[in-house]
């Protein structure tokens, strides 16, 4: 099943409290099946701030309900830091 998220330039994802978390909790993640929704959501955060560079991205939602994030769709920084905690271990 298809979700929409957003995804600003620094290729933070908007949590469900609409802010831009440096970290990814997935439960957190705002999320919509309907495109239109996820369009909406960023035209009025768009409206509050206007140097916003943020967009919309299709994923596929797991098998909790939560989003999977592609490789792209997460930063250098997280990916590295995930790495770091897998292999503390």
């Amino acid at each position: 099943m298809k979700t929409y998220v957003l995804q600003a330039q620094n290729n933070y994802i908007l949590d469900r409290e609409l802010e831009w978390p440096s970290e990814i909790i997935a439960k957190r993640i705002f999320n919509t099946p309907h495109r239109d929704i996820a369009l909406n959501q960023l035209v009025e955060l768009n409206t509050k701030d206007v140097n916003l560079r943020a967009e919309v991205v299709e994923c596929e939602l797991g098998p909790n309900g939560v989003p999977i994030l592609s490789v792209e769709a997460t930063s250098k920084e997280q990916t590295a830091a995930n790495i770091d905690r897998s292999s503390a271990a």
